[in-house]
């Protein structure tokens, strides 16, 4: 039986450990005791941080895993490349895991080899103030939208530096030109540095200041020839930062002269239930099963089994009306799963400030206006 290591043990990473099991593996999970949902579906499981990179790789080499994996994690994933090149184990290098989790440095490794294009940007340094706004504050290493701030006039950067910094580890921020235009993400498998797309995701979100998402929807509705486009540029992009191996989740923005921009990249599957739930929803590919293969060296080609179109409404502050959609559609047919929180609705400056959700599979985009 090959075993495998699960890095993070929350309840939303629970399809992971399902599907392992459901493949004959031998699971190995680590991650802090508090709030391991997941610890009691592994076969063995270790109270170790998913960021203490040599502990897990001497339980590793002492267990001779033979893949280890972690998805929707970004502070995960320097761990996972670590510990995969370690024990020669199939993954990406340590140094683009490193790559992948700064901001800065992947928009320097893509405008090197002119791979695609991107915002104009710069790291903050002490005192120096934007020439021209408006302008997009974030921390070089956050993820979920932390930290991440539209400011429109030099009257709002200090306050929006502040924020970044709190949402930083290293204290390192990077400042980019604001685009204007619809905003997408592209989920791709790569395996020994051939890609795949396998869809694109529509989003809606906050807007101006957070721009924290809202929504999903899959597929994209884009004209073919942006499709195309963003494909060709998530190759590119893939090659040019080193992501060899695994899961990706790639954001652009797409202005009103259809113009793409490279936002960002994660080197693992989308969070917001993308890479868990919508993606099988509307292709019908197991993308969990794929992330896992090529953590264990093995791939099987993706093919799309069906198209049905699937989606998720979060609820918040802002989108309030949301509360009464779900109460309305929780038994329809097309509802594949809900919640809402207890207490009173957040606003949304960050991912974790939702307060429920509703994951749709049916056989048009199901779209909701406030009423």
């Amino acid at each position: 039986m090959k075993k495998i290591a699960i890095l993070g043990a929350s309840e939303p990473h629970l399809p992971l450990f399902l599907k392992a099991k459901e493949m004959g593996l031998e699971t190995y999970c680590f991650a802090w005791n508090q709030g391991a949902y997941c610890k009691d579906y592994a076969d063995h499981y270790y109270d170790i941080s998913i960021t203490d990179k040599e502990q897990i790789a001497q339980v590793c080499q002492k267990e001779q895993i033979n893949g280890i994996i972690s998805n929707a994690l970004e502070i995960a994933v320097p761990t996972v490349a670590y510990v995969s090149n370690l024990l020669g184990l199939n993954g990406i290098p340590y140094n683009v895991a490193l790559d992948a989790r700064n901001k800065f440095q992947m928009r320097e490794k893509v405008a090197h080899q002119q791979a695609c294009q991107q915002p104009n940007y710069t790291l903050y340094q002490s005192g120096n103030m934007p020439s021209s706004y408006p302008v997009i504050v974030k921390p070089v290493d956050g993820s979920c939208s932390n930290g991440v701030t539209k400011v429109s006039r030099k009257e709002d950067f200090a306050q929006a530096l502040d924020r970044a910094l709190q949402a930083s580890c290293n204290n390192c921020i990077l400042i980019e030109e604001y685009i204007e235009g619809r905003e997408v993400s592209v989920e791709s498998i790569s395996f020994h540095g051939k890609h795949y797309v396998i869809t694109i995701t529509d989003k809606e979100t906050t807007g101006a200041p957070y721009f924290v998402e809202t929504a999903h929807h899959q597929p994209s509705n884009l004209p073919f020839d942006i499709q195309e486009k963003l494909k060709c540029a998530v190759k590119s992009m893939l090659d040019a930062i080193g992501i060899n191996n695994g899961a990706s989740h790639a954001e652009f923005k797409i202005d009103q002269n259809g113009n793409i921009f490279f936002i960002e990249v994660g080197a693992r599957g989308g969070g917001d239930f993308i890479s868990y739930d919508l993606v099988k929803l509307s292709t019908g590919y197991d993308y969990v099963r794929g992330m896992i293969e090529v953590a264990l060296n093995e791939f099987t080609i993706p093919k799309h089994a069906f198209q049905k179109y699937s989606g998720v409404y979060f609820l918040s502050k802002e989108v309030s009306y949301i509360r009464t959609f779900i109460e309305n559609n929780k038994n329809a047919e097309w509802t594949v799963r809900y919640h809402i929180d207890e207490g009173p609705l957040h606003e949304l400056k960050k991912s974790q400030d939702r307060s429920g959700y509703i994951i749709y599979q049916t056989d048009h985009r199901i779209s909701i206006s406030e009423k």
